[in-house]
């Protein structure tokens, strides 16, 4: 409206000057700068409009993932492994973590994964044939008699038989 009110004072001011004034060309360039103006104000009504959804977006997303953080908690399902299944699960079934949370599936495949990880860690560190944690020194593999395939074992190893044929406990032959 105010827009409005400047045009018709402009045009009793022209009406007034005189009649030899060019018409067409004020209402052109008049016309002109309203056009520059109106495409200013939506300009800056559209960066304004859009900031705000940013902003909002940023936070709706950072309280998403906390509500998902404090619902695995609440839950029991602490484990970095736990969580990251969950949300695969989540994002494959497409629903919400507090659904996958209470399906069944779901909580046979938890309860699968958090037993092989118990049972990994209970056994990690005996020694013996059937455990985990001998087959990753050198004197397992020696007694064995073969060598291992991981590289970083496999170079110590090397350097233990070498150190072994050097004292004389080597044998030369296969059948001595």
């Amino acid at each position: 409206m105010a827009n409005e009110n400047e045009v018709d004072e402009e045009l009793e001011e022209e009406s007034e000057d005189s009649d030899t004034t060019d018409w067409k060309a004020k209402y052109k360039e008049q016309g002109i700068r309203t056009r520059e103006r109106t495409k200013a104000l939506k300009d800056k009504i559209a960066e304004l409009e859009t900031k705000p959804a940013e902003k909002e977006t940023k936070t709706d997303e950072a309280l998403l993932q906390r509500l998902e953080r404090v619902t695995l908690r609440t839950a029991g399902i602490t484990h970095q492994d736990d969580i990251e299944l969950a949300q695969r699960t989540a994002k494959k079934w497409g629903v919400d973590i507090e659904e996958v949370i209470g399906d069944e599936d779901f909580k046979v495949k938890l309860e699968r994964q958090q037993t092989a990880r118990t049972n990994a860690d209970a056994t990690a560190d005996l020694k013996g044939s059937g455990g985990g944690g001998a087959k990753n020194t050198v004197e397992y593999w020696l007694a064995k008699g073969e060598a291992p395939t991981d590289k970083k074992l496999h170079s110590a190893y090397v350097q233990a038989k070498l150190k072994a044929g050097r004292a004389g406990d080597c044998k030369k032959f296969y059948n001595d």
